[in-house]
């Protein structure tokens, strides 16, 4: 959080050793520890999205122990989400394209849930920005998915579909409305510990796996 770990651009302003602040992994100016843990387009269909996928691992799970679509609780680094999980009382779709009438861009949330015994469904989608776009990344999660309620709505003889996001920045911090997302889902606030722990370790794990990069 101090960003006082030897990036380039650290050796470069700080240290003042002469060294060129370029990212040795996309090439472009400027390797902040910022840079390196959310602005990296190098990283981002790997390390980021495996960061992400950890967080929505543990929404999901818990869903899914909730509405008794799973019979036990498993580390959530080893859980692996099924695509489609149904019972009498939900069903809960993991990362799949939800099909509907009109074209609509934004059909890929990271988990839906229907809700069957209140005709509720649920949008949620996991976003891991850094610590100063965390209501700005919020915002644009919730209208991202706006016509995508609508259509569910119409479509799948449910009451109300809600958009809830998952904010969590690359340093743990989260929104003052993070507890009222949970009770939308149901889900207790000893999760924020559990979702903080996945993201914290994450970042740590990018930020020594990208020092040890070759130039």
């Amino acid at each position: 959080m101090d960003e006082v770990i030897k990036t380039r651009n650290y050796r470069k302003h700080i240290m003042k050793d002469g060294t060129l602040d370029i990212c040795r992994a996309c090439h472009r100016p400027g390797e902040s520890l910022r840079h390196i843990v959310s602005g990296c387009s190098h990283l981002a269909n790997g390390e980021y999205l495996h960061r992400h996928n950890q967080v929505a691992r543990v929404v999901h799970q818990q869903l899914a122990l909730r509405f008794g679509l799973i019979d036990f609780e498993m580390p959530y680094y080893r859980y692996d989400p099924a695509s489609v999980l149904e019972n009498s009382s939900a069903l809960l779709y993991w990362d799949r394209t939800i099909i509907t009438d009109r074209y609509i861009t934004a059909n890929i949330p990271d988990i839906v849930l229907v809700d069957r015994s209140v005709r509720r469904a649920i949008i949620v989608d996991i976003t891991i920005p850094h610590d100063d776009n965390l209501v700005k990344a919020e915002k644009e999660k919730v209208s991202k998915y706006l016509d995508l309620a609508h259509e569910i709505t119409a479509m799948w003889n449910v009451e109300s579909t809600v958009v809830v996001p998952i904010v969590v920045s690359v340093n743990g911090l989260l929104a003052k409305s993070f507890d009222q997302h949970l009770k939308k889902l149901s889900l207790g606030c000893w999760i924020k510990g559990q979702i903080q722990k996945a993201v914290v370790l994450e970042a740590a794990r990018i930020v020594r796996r990208f020092l040890t990069l070759e130039p």
